[in-house]
């Protein structure tokens, strides 16, 4: 197991590590010097494989089928493969973009120029920071558009385990049935209670019907039966069972069996009648079984659940709280709930927006000496944050730019093998909504907020200052007087 989590999380990771990697050894040791064709080249190739590579595993994964767990694992991989070679291949293009925006300067106000043009002008320093917050940005991008995705399928794909907002206590012995009912009424004074039963001897209970084998039926009485059709008005007989059915399934008997052994032995059979009803939720179906007719088998029986109908009591996740405090273990409470997403992609987000961040952080540390911005700003703090903070926003534009894009494109493709179903009658696919407005605020937000960040730090952290003889310039109250330079 820790091989293959070494390899599923191991190539991707090294990958993406190797992009930071060949952004910054593609660029350009001097500014004078023009970047190579040869790493763009290399990089649009290893970046249209990946892409490539992406859009077969989508369109492999394209239909509304069953599809086997292990081959759905791995088309998966191969998938986030595909997606870590995109970002690997552009790693080249961060230099490149950055090339381009200092071209670009000579549009923007003459006092912003010099900042720009530190950190695009040197990209041998600060390509690696910039290809951070292009990875970072590009993860946070594709897990914005295919956790919406799962979730929906998640839903579409979930069979609850009760009805929703019912209360079931079960795990507990038969030893503890009078501890555990006490608890419930004692937090819970008032509510009713309902029972399902089991037998709890060597035996085996299954009902068969023209369908289906049920092994696990709902054996009770009257209110159990109400609480699974969620209608009071469902006739209830002691000798009739009830298929609460979640299709157009139509049976009129069935046979109770019940086995002393599972693999063979004797068997007690009884046919007895059976209707159907439609639940009040579209995909809870059971079988309800009179408590009578099992016990005209032989069979001991004793409650295996104590369930509260929501029909008559709501639950409170306050309330099931103090219930698990009281019951201390002897028995396990659950609420259903419907289907809960798991938040963990949230906090994947959150760590990688901080990654990105960083590395626009670190570019702007890496862009250069400070005497320039030293001159711009006449010496004053105030202007020193400003240019510091205008330093930040320009790599964290860069990076996202390039990384939200490419984030899309494995978003986009990586959501048909992450959503594929492993049942044998899997569900459509469940539509989803990108979400292109969240999209555009990690677009436009990164920058804004690196910028704050370095507009609220010191400036002496931020902007890395020239080696001298004497004091730092950033320590000097009066701005050093520079000799002219072509970045102004």
């Amino acid at each position: 197991m820790i091989v293959v989590l070494l390899v599923v999380l191991g190539i991707p990771t090294a990958v993406v590590c190797g992009s930071i990697f060949f952004a910054a050894l593609s660029a350009p040791r001097e500014q004078r010097n023009r970047m190579s064709l040869y790493p763009l080249v290399w990089g649009a190739v290893v970046a249209t494989f990946g892409i490539a590579v992406m859009a077969l595993t989508a369109w492999s994964t394209q239909a509304d089928k069953h599809y086997d767990d292990f081959d759905s694992a791995l088309t998966a991989l191969a998938g986030i493969f595909g997606g870590a070679l995109l970002i690997f291949g552009l790693g080249p293009f961060v230099p490149w973009l950055l090339e381009v925006v200092r071209r670009s300067a000579v549009f923007l106000p003459r006092a912003l120029r010099p900042t720009v043009r530190h950190v695009c002008g040197a990209p041998a320093r600060t390509a690696a920071g910039v290809a951070t917050t292009m990875v970072a940005a590009a993860i946070a991008t594709a897990l914005m558009i295919i956790a919406p995705a799962m979730t929906a399928q998640g839903g579409a794909d979930y069979y609850p385990d009760a009805r929703p907002g019912a209360l079931v206590v079960e795990g507990f012995g038969a030893d503890q049935t009078a501890t555990v009912r006490a608890a419930i009424q004692r937090e819970l004074p008032g509510a009713p209670i309902t029972e399902k039963s089991s037998d709890r001897g060597p035996g085996f209970l299954d009902v068969a019907t023209d369908y289906s084998n049920w092994s696990d039926p709902y054996v009770g009485d009257q209110a159990l039966l109400r609480y699974l059709t969620g209608n009071p008005s469902t006739p209830y007989d002691k000798g009739t069972a009830v298929v609460v059915a979640t299709d157009n399934e139509e049976t009129d008997s069935a046979e109770v069996r019940y086995s002393l052994s599972a693999t063979g032995g004797s068997t007690a059979i009884k046919a007895i009648p059976v209707i159907t009803v439609r639940p009040p939720d579209p995909r809870f179906g059971r079988l309800f079984v009179p408590r009578e007719v099992v016990q005209d088998l032989g069979v001991q029986l004793q409650p295996d659940q104590f369930i509260i109908d929501p029909s008559h009591y709501r639950v409170s996740a306050t309330e099931q709280e103090r219930l698990d405090r009281r019951l201390g273990g002897i028995a396990v409470t659950y609420v259903e709930r419907g289907y809960q997403a798991p938040p963990y992609w949230l906090y994947v987000v959150a760590v990688v927006i901080l990654i990105a961040l960083a590395g626009a952080l670190v570019a702007t540390r890496s862009a250069g000496s400070a005497r320039i911005l030293l001159r711009i700003s006449g010496g004053s703090v105030a202007g020193l944050r400003f240019l510091a903070a205008c330093r930040a926003a320009v790599g964290a534009a860069c990076g996202t730019a390039i990384g939200a894009t490419a984030g899309c494109v494995i978003g986009l493709f990586l959501v048909w093998p992450m959503t594929t179903s492993a049942d044998w009658e899997p569900p459509p696919r469940a539509p989803f909504e990108t979400p292109w407005p969240a999209i555009g605020v990690l677009i436009a937000g990164l920058p804004v907020l690196a910028a704050v960040i370095a507009a609220l730090v010191s400036p002496t952290w931020l902007i890395r200052s020239a080696r001298t003889s004497g004091r730092s310039p950033l320590a000097s109250p009066e701005p050093q007087k520079v000799a002219p330079t072509s970045e102004l």
